[in-house]
C-alpha cells in the first residue's frame, strides 16, 4: 500500500506523520485518507479540483501537478507546503 508522508504543519503535530493509504491515484489516496482520518489533509492540498498553488506533492521523489497521477502500490507520496518569508 502507498505511504503518505505528511509534514507536522499539515499533520497537526510535532513531527512528520507516515500513513499507509489505499488508492491508485493521488486523488484516491487523499479521498481515502480523508475518509479514515478527516478532511484536513485533503482540504490543505486540493482546491478547485487541483493541487493548491503553494503545496508541493511528490510521488517517489518526482514532483507532480496532476491530482490524477497514478501511484504504484509501493509508492511514497510526500506533501510539502511551500516555504516563504524573509527578505
Amino acid at each position: 500500500m502507498p505511504i503518505v508522508k505528511i509534514p507536522a504543519v499539515l499533520a497537526g503535530g510535532s513531527g512528520t506523520s507516515k500513513q499507509t493509504v489505499e488508492g491508485e491515484t493521488v486523488r484516491e489516496l487523499l479521498d481515502n485518507h480523508a475518509a479514515e482520518h478527516g478532511p484536513e489533509l485533503k482540504n490543505s492540498v486540493i482546491e478547485d479540483d487541483s493541487i493548491k498553488e503553494f503545496i508541493n506533492v511528490y510521488v517517489d521523489g518526482t514532483p507532480i501537478s496532476d491530482i490524477d497521477t497514478e501511484v504504484e502500490d509501493d509508492a511514497q507520496i510526500r506533501v510539502i507546503p511551500a516555504a516563504s518569508g524573509g527578505r
